[in-house]
């Protein structure tokens, strides 16, 4: 069975706006939402981080420097604590499921820093 040029020229537009669909709904939400977070000597880089609600979450941390008390990361709203070691990475993984400001702290509860979540 053969096709005409007009149901052939049909089928790719079709084709084609399915796919642009697709490639705009992957555009407006992402799968994974990803942030970097250093700590040096004068503390969190950047101090606040913003996150959308329902898109799940990848926050790194890296600490650079021994001059300062952050061994550990402490999520309270997450019910995280992770050391962390000089000089790796270390991720945090999780899916914001509320908005609002969710601080995160060192071990000591000294040195803080905020998850803003729309």
């Amino acid at each position: 069975m053969r096709r005409t040029l007009p149901q052939l020229r049909w089928c790719l537009l079709l084709i084609a706006s399915l796919w642009g669909v697709a490639a705009s709904d992957a555009a407006a939400k992402p799968r994974v939402q990803t942030a970097r977070i250093e700590i040096n000597a004068q503390g969190y880089h950047p101090a606040s981080v913003k996150l959308r609600r329902g898109v799940r979450a990848r926050v790194t941390f890296v600490r650079t420097t021994d001059a300062t008390c952050v061994r550990e990361i402490v999520l309270p709203d997450l019910s995280v604590r992770r050391e962390l070691p000089l000089n790796e990475p270390v991720v945090v993984r999780f899916t914001p499921k509320k908005r609002g400001s969710f601080t995160f702290v060192c071990g000591m509860n000294m040195m803080r820093g905020e998850l803003i979540v729309r």
